[in-house]
């Protein structure tokens, strides 16, 4: 028991099972979670978790892939598949009364998933659907982009997706392969939440898990750049430009994340944000701004993302450098923390009223997090960060470090190659 209502056990198969009792709600979320995702792939195979994802709902021993979705619905399940960088995984949220014929499902999906050459084949052209979408959407471009230059060669840089060429002449055999090895109760947990019996939940599970059995995976931390990378992907079919600037910061256990993230609400994480005020309400140069955060395992991302057109770009770049410098110099306006820290406050305790957030929490904890902390805990974190934390990390991040910038656009490497900060 980490804490009140939380449950973190083994069961006799070897799956980790950790379980959250919610009283008050009719409903549950039950979900597999994978410790796998495309920073674990090859890049010859960089889309291929992805594609697992997708398979699982293809079909298995027992039944098609119509009778998996007929079943899921006639029985009030809400169904889904995800897969990022890190971790991969299927859940459902249902009624209580269906909770044991889902989960019963998703163990057969999981177990029993055939891989079948001609569902592969109708499939693959499913996510090249989903892939010429992302090529046309310029912000999904830019942080595409973006990732790739604070990254690569490391796979943390490689997109979910993939490409299409890896996918081409993957077999159902190789895939089943590859599932076979990466996907292994190591690297698993199973979370249910919800109003649930923790102890009738746990013995629903099987005493002999057909999961496959390996090793927990290691993964290479990527290395800091100490030079900036830019990219530029040229549109002329778009007026705007689309554009994420930043640099990289440590993961989601180290210390300094509270204040990470405290400094990313106050620079550009609401519209009372610095970047908001200064860049829209004050001066009318762009319509989006905001910041961003992504911590992994053991890296991570801070940044900004904007919209504007191109004749206001540089004004757009340089009004960044020169809030960051204000920032630095005069330090935090009265009651700015105290804001960020309320706002932090306030989206964590409005993300627990969901299950499903619930849910999620619970499955990147146990496979990525080395300390687990309840909400109460977490918001003491936040609590305890000064002014002089803030700084300190901002000054580390955006003067010691070099910013990497992504442009999407009507633009060329010779109308940005002069924003660079050298």
């Amino acid at each position: 028991m980490t804490s009140e209502g939380i449950r973190d056990r083994v069961a006799p198969s070897g799956l980790r099972v950790v379980t959250e009792r919610i009283p008050g709600f009719k409903s549950v979320a039950l979900g597999f979670f994978f410790r796998q995702g495309s920073r674990d792939e090859e890049e010859a195979f960089n889309g291929s978790s992805h594609l697992v994802e997708h398979m699982l709902f293809k079909g298995t021993r027992r039944r098609s892939s119509k009778d998996i979705l007929v079943e899921i619905e006639r029985l009030g399940g809400i169904s889904d598949g995800f897969t990022s960088k890190e971790i991969s995984g299927i859940t459902i949220r249902t009624l209580k009364s269906s909770l044991k014929p889902l989960l019963s499902l998703l163990l057969e999906m999981l177990e029993e998933s055939k891989f079948a050459e001609e569902e592969l084949k109708k499939e693959k052209e499913v996510v090249y659907e989903e892939m010429r979408s992302a090529e046309e959407d310029p912000q999904d471009i830019v942080f595409d982009s973006f990732y790739e230059a604070c990254f690569k060669p490391h796979p943390l840089g490689y997109t979910v997706l993939g490409k299409k060429k890896n996918l081409e002449t993957l077999s159902g055999k190789e895939l089943a392969a590859f599932y076979r090895k990466s996907y292994t109760l190591s690297d698993a947990v199973f979370v249910a939440t919800g109003d649930i019996n923790q102890d009738e939940l746990f013995e629903l599970l099987p005493a002999k898990a057909k999961l496959f059995r390996g090793e927990r995976k290691n993964r290479t931390r990527p290395l800091d750049r100490t030079t900036p990378i830019h990219a530029v992907t040229t549109r002329k079919d778009i007026t705007q430009v689309h554009a994420a600037l930043g640099t990289l910061t440590e993961g989601l256990n180290a210390k300094e994340r509270f204040a990470n993230a405290l400094l990313s609400s106050l620079l550009g994480g609401g519209m009372s944000s610095r970047l908001f005020l200064s860049l829209r309400e004050e001066d009318g140069l762009v319509y989006t701004i905001s910041s961003f955060l992504d911590l992994f395992e053991d890296s991570g991302v801070s940044g900004f993302y904007f919209v504007t057109e191109k004749s206001k770009l540089e004004r757009v770049v340089k009004k960044i450098e020169s809030e960051l410098a204000r920032l630095l110099k005069s330090g935090l306006h009265k009651d700015e923390l105290d804001t960020a820290k309320t706002l932090t406050k306030s989206s964590l305790i409005l993300n627990m009223e969901s299950l499903t957030h619930r849910m999620m929490r619970l499955g990147h904890w146990k496979l990525l997090a080395e300390t687990f902390r309840t909400l109460e805990e977490t918001i003491k974190e936040f609590e305890k960060v000064s002014e002089a934390d803030v700084l300190e990390l901002a000054s580390r991040l955006f003067v010691k470090k070099p910013l990497h910038m992504s442009f999407v656009g009507p633009v060329t490497e010779r109308d940005t190659n002069h924003l660079i900060r050298r």
